[in-house]
C-alpha cells in the first residue's frame, strides 16, 4: 500500500511541474492587444507590449498621436497644444532603456535656464533656476536673509522626500487600501510628513507670503489647489528647483511621436481617425460598426469619460452609483502668433494674481469666472526660433479656471481672454494689433476633443482621496480584460506619471498571466 501512494505523490508533484510549464508557455505565447486611444500612455503601453513580441493596435479618434501632447500649427507658427514642461526625465529613459534604446537617441532635450520666470502681483519677480546659489541671492533680496536660509533645508527635504516617495508610493500597484498599512509605508509617510497640508508646510518653512506661493503654486500643474494638495506633492517643486524644466527639440509632441516610431518599428499598427463607440468584454466596436477582439484592451481614454460611455449600459448604472469623482479645474487657452518681441518674458513664465487666494478660492471654491487671473505664459521660439517665423513669437497662454461646474459661454470666455490681454497690455508691452494669427480653447473644447469629463484639462483631481491607492485601479473591476493606462488612473496625471502608469499597466498584465 505504501508503495502506491509514493507513485501518486510523485505523479501529482510531475503533473504540477508540467502545469507550471504549460502556463509559463502559454504567458510566453504572443497575445492580441487592443489600445484604445494613442496619448503617450496608450503609446508607451503598446510600446512595451510589442518589445515583449505581443501583437498590438491602437484606436485614435484624432488624426495624431499624443492625445493632450500635441501639436498646433497656425501657418507658420507651431506650439504645444497642452503640456509645455518637461520635468523628470528619469521615466521617459526607463521606457526608451526597457525596449532596449536610449531616450537622447530619440530625443534631442535642453534644459531651461531659468527653469520659468515668476512676475507676482507686487510687481517683484524671481527666476527659478536651479542654481542653488541663485536662488538664495534672489530670495534674500526680495525677502531678507532667514528666508534665504530656509531655501537650501528646503530643497534638501524635498530631494529626500522625492526618493522616498517615487519608489514607495509612485511606481507600485494597488489592490486595497490596506496596501499602505504596513508599518514601513507608515513610517516613511509619518518620518517625511506626506499627510500633511502643502501650503502649510511651506508657510512654516517661509515668512514672506511670496515665497510661500511660489513653492506650492507647482500643483496647478495637476489642476490641483495647493490648499487641497498633501505635502507630498512638495515633489513636484524639487522637480522644478532640483531638477530642472528640460525642453524638447520640436517640442513636447516630438516624445509621443518618438514613441510612435519606434512601436510602429516593432510592429504596433496604429490606425488614426478610428473612433471607438463601445467595449464589451474584450471586444471593441467603433462607431463606424466594425468590431475587433483581442486578447485584452487597454483603455488610454480618460477613464471617467470610459466608463461613462463606452461599458454598457448596466454598467454605466452600476458606476453611476458610485461616490460621484473629483475633477481638476480646467484650463483658457490662447494660441497667438505674434509679430514682434515681448522682452520681459522668458521661455516660461507665470504672472500671478494681486491676490493669489483669491485667485484660488474663485477656480476652486466658488467655482466662478477668476476677477484678476493668474497665467502662463509659454514662448518655445525663445529656445527654438524656428517654431515662429523670423521676427515673430509663438506666445502660448494658459488660464487656470472652473472646469464645466461654471455655465460657460462665449460671453465668460471673451471675458477671461480680456483679463489677460488687459495685463498683457498694462505690464508687458503686448499689443493686441500684433496678433497675426490666434486660436482658444475653452473647457468644453477639452470635453468635446480630448473626452475629458466636465472639461477637466488635467482629468481627475488629485487630493488625497483620489491619490494612491485610492485612486482609480488600472484594472477594471467590471468588465474582464479591460485595463486602463493614463492620467486619471494610477499614479495620476502629467507625462512621467503618464509613462510610470504604463509601467504599471504591464505589471499588472503580467500578474494576470496576459504579458
Amino acid at each position: 500500500m505504501p508503495e502506491p501512494a509514493k507513485e501518486k505523490r510523485q505523479g501529482s508533484g510531475l503533473d504540477n511541474r508540467i502545469m507550471a510549464r504549460n502556463v509559463d508557455a502559454e504567458r510566453m505565447s504572443p497575445k492580441s492587444f487592443i489600445v484604445v486611444g494613442a496619448g503617450l500612455g496608450g503609446l508607451a503601453t503598446a510600446l512595451r507590449l510589442a518589445h515583449r513580441g505581443h501583437s498590438v493596435t491602437i484606436f485614435e479618434k484624432n488624426g495624431f498621436v499624443g492625445g493632450r501632447c500635441h501639436q498646433i500649427d497656425l501657418g507658420d507658427f507651431h506650439f504645444d497644444g497642452g503640456p509645455t514642461l518637461l520635468m523628470m526625465l528619469d521615466p521617459f529613459r526607463k521606457l526608451f532603456q526597457d525596449v532596449g534604446e536610449h531616450f537622447e537617441d530619440h530625443v534631442s532635450c535642453q534644459l531651461c535656464e531659468p527653469s520659468n520666470r515668476v512676475f507676482f502681483g507686487d510687481g517683484t519677480q524671481i527666476d527659478a533656476t536651479t542654481s542653488l546659489d541663485q536662488m538664495v541671492s534672489q530670495i534674500q533680496k526680495i525677502s531678507g536673509i532667514k528666508d534665504a536660509k530656509a531655501y537650501p533645508k528646503m530643497l534638501t527635504e524635498l530631494a529626500d522626500l522625492y526618493e522616498a516617495s517615487i519608489p514607495n508610493f509612485v511606481r507600485r500597484n494597488y489592490n486595497s487600501v490596506l496596501d499602505l498599512a504596513s508599518p514601513k509605508t507608515a513610517w516613511t509617510a509619518i518620518r517625511h510628513g506626506m499627510l500633511g497640508r502643502l501650503d502649510k508646510v511651506m508657510k512654516k518653512r517661509f515668512q514672506d507670503p511670496r515665497l510661500q506661493n511660489l513653492f506650492c503654486l507647482q500643483t496647478m500643474y495637476l489642476g490641483l489647489c495647493p490648499w487641497e494638495a498633501p505635502s507630498v506633492y512638495g515633489v513636484l517643486t524639487y522637480m522644478e528647483y532640483g531638477q530642472g524644466i528640460w525642453y524638447p527639440k520640436g517640442g513636447l509632441n516630438s516624445i509621443p511621436k518618438a514613441v510612435a516610431n519606434l512601436a510602429e518599428k516593432k510592429g504596433v499598427n496604429i490606425i488614426l481617425n478610428a473612433e471607438v463607440g463601445q467595449i464589451r468584454g474584450r471586444e471593441v466596436e467603433l462607431v463606424d460598426g466594425t468590431k475587433h477582439q483581442a486578447d485584452a484592451i487597454v483603455c488610454n481614454v480618460d477613464l471617467p469619460f470610459a466608463e461613462a460611455h463606452f461599458l454598457s449600459t448596466g454598467l454605466q448604472l452600476n458606476h453611476a452609483k458610485k461616490k460621484p469623482y473629483r475633477y481638476s479645474c480646467s484650463a483658457a487657452m490662447m494660441y497667438l502668433g505674434y509679430q514682434g518681441d515681448l522682452p520681459a518674458f522668458s521661455h516660461h513664465n507665470i504672472a500671478l494674481s494681486r491676490d493669489f487666494n483669491q485667485n484660488l478660492s474663485e477656480i476652486f471654491v466658488k467655482r466662478t469666472l477668476p476677477s484678476d487671473p493668474s497665467f502662463y505664459v509659454a514662448m518655445s521660439s525663445r529656445t527654438e526660433p524656428c517654431m515662429a517665423p523670423d521676427g515673430c513669437q509663438n506666445i502660448f497662454v494658459l488660464i487656470p479656471c472652473p472646469n464645466l461646474d461654471y455655465n460657460w459661454d462665449q460671453e465668460s470666455v471673451d471675458t477671461l481672454e480680456g483679463k489677460v490681454y488687459a495685463r498683457l497690455e498694462s505690464e508687458f508691452g503686448f499689443d493686441r494689433g500684433k496678433v497675426l494669427v490666434k486660436k482658444s480653447r475653452g473647457p468644453a473644447d477639452w470635453k468635446e476633443e480630448f473626452s475629458l469629463n466636465q472639461g477637466a484639462a488635467f482629468g481627475l483631481s488629485h487630493d488625497f482621496f483620489q491619490s494612491v491607492c485610492f485612486r482609480p485601479s488600472n484594472r477594471s473591476k467590471s468588465v474582464e480584460g479591460l485595463y486602463f493606462v493614463g492620467a486619471s488612473t494610477t499614479p495620476g496625471n502629467g507625462l512621467p506619471m503618464t509613462l510610470i502608469s504604463a509601467e504599471l499597466v504591464e505589471k499588472r498584465l503580467e500578474e494576470d498571466g496576459l504579458v
